[in-house]
């Protein structure tokens, strides 16, 4: 490769590299002009083409999902607030089987989608069938500036079905609640 030419970088024997490949060469189709058509025909089959793009990719986005994160091994943590609570985040961490999995630092639009009814993805993982903990911090604003700290552990028993659960935090107490989601 020559030097300045590093615009898409694909390594070929990472997970993704099928994605990367069906993307770039979805790039390139829809970067060649349409010659032999001229007018409403060439904008509607290139609209056309955009659209099947879109889908492809879509799907090809939830396969590597299926393929990197098989339902037998999947853990995934999800978080909401409980509904009619003020409860506003200001950053989580999440550590399973004391390893930290992700942290996460909210933005006012993502504090008005939880209060809004959103639920947001934390971590999606593999984990080995068996016992595991699961460990929660959460920090939340106090009135005077400061920040509150709130821990929780949650056991969980990771069998041969996809494990989800669910941080729900609340601006009373429990502030806190980790559950399974079905």
């Amino acid at each position: 490769m020559m030097p300045g030419n590093n615009i898409f970088r694909c390594r070929l024997s990472k997970p993704g590299s099928m994605l990367c490949r069906l993307s770039l060469s979805l790039v390139l189709v829809l970067a060649l002009p349409a010659h032999s058509e001229t007018g409403k025909d060439a904008g509607t089959n290139t609209e056309a083409l955009k659209t099947r793009a879109v889908e492809l990719i879509s799907r090809l986005h939830r396969l590597e999902e299926q393929l990197l994160f098989p339902a037998h091994t999947q853990v995934a943590v999800f978080m909401s607030v409980a509904e009619n609570s003020k409860a506003s985040p200001d950053s989580i961490s999440v550590d399973i089987d004391g390893i930290n999995v992700t942290n996460h630092i909210y933005t006012q639009k993502e504090i008005d989608a939880l209060h809004a009814g959103g639920i947001q993805r934390l971590y999606t993982g593999n984990a080995l069938t068996g016992k595991h903990k699961l460990r929660v911090t959460l920090r939340q604003p106090r009135k005077d500036g400061s920040l509150h700290k709130h821990a929780l552990e949650y056991r969980f028993n990771k069998d041969e079905t996809a494990e989800n659960i669910e941080i729900i935090i609340n601006s009373s107490k429990p502030y806190l609640v980790i559950q399974s989601r079905d």
